[in-house]
């Protein structure tokens, strides 16, 4: 009787939810550390936008006076650079970080033996987003931006002018951030090598460019890439808007991740 009731109480133990997710985040996040991704793409992303505010410093004599009174004009220059900057060469490097994310172990044979365990395929495609999400919001948005506005402060007497729109600008950038990691996850699902991910993905975030002499702002304005215009006016802190970059990626990034789990889940592993 004893045999039997702890055998019946070890088949009534609840089943976790999406198993193994959690060590695959963990797993993931450790990787960025390990590798030396994280330090890598935080070096680089603060000398990209850290250069914006050092240059003007410079260039308006800063050496010869000082602490330089920023200008309304040069600190949405200023600005402005800085979302260029973090929005497009952000993604490209966001692509050329991510492309990988589940080809990688699936050419090495990992997701194979990983999903002869008990673990969720669903569990495993979401900890691979949720994880490179939190690495590269913090390597690429948040430490380059915390330098860059501590920079812009210290250098320039008028320092940070708007300091709630810069807070929503950088919220809008690791936004998108997350929604460009949600697209190549989603290619990744269903291309076996990488070199169509990266092509796909950096076509998207470059077309609205390409196609601005030919193609109206109104329909170009539905790309999320088109999110810096929004994160520019709002660190300005001028009338946000347009929207519409903002609305689009909202329905694209969890149409992207639920495609990429559906397409895991059905997906016959060589």
């Amino acid at each position: 009787m004893t045999t039997i009731a702890r055998h019946g109480a070890r088949s009534a133990a609840p089943v976790p939810f999406l198993p193994g997710a959690g060590n695959i985040l963990r797993k993931e996040l450790a990787e960025w550390l390990r590798t030396r991704r994280f330090a890598v793409t935080a070096a680089l992303m603060t000398l990209l936008v850290g250069a914006v505010p050092v240059i003007a410093f410079l260039a308006n004599g800063g050496l010869e006076h000082g602490r330089h009174q920023s200008a309304r004009d040069l600190y949405d220059g200023m600005v402005g650079a800085w979302t260029g900057l973090s929005l497009t060469l952000g993604a490209f490097l966001i692509v050329a970080l991510t492309m990988g994310t589940l080809i990688k172990e699936e050419e090495a044979g990992t997701a194979q033996w990983l999903f002869t365990k008990p673990v969720s395929r669903v569990g495993y495609c979401l900890a691979k987003w949720a994880a490179n999400s939190l690495a590269v919001i913090g390597a690429a948005v948040l430490i380059p931006s915390l330098v860059y506005f501590g920079l812009l402060q210290a250098l320039f007497s008028g320092g940070v002018q708007h300091g709630a729109g810069a807070l929503a600008a950088v919220g809008l950038t690791a936004f998108h951030a997350t929604v460009e990691i949600a697209l190549v996850l989603l290619l990744s699902a269903f291309f076996r090598s990488q070199a169509p991910v990266a092509g796909i993905a950096i076509s998207l975030n470059l077309a609205p460019f390409v196609l601005f002499k030919v193609v109206t702002l109104k329909l170009l304005g539905f790309t999320p890439v088109l999110i810096g215009y929004v994160a520019t006016t709002a660190a300005r802190g001028q009338h946000v808007g347009p929207w519409q970059p903002v609305v689009c990626a909202a329905v694209m990034l969890p149409l992207c991740v639920a495609g990429a789990c559906l397409r895991l889940r059905a997906k016959q592993l060589q």
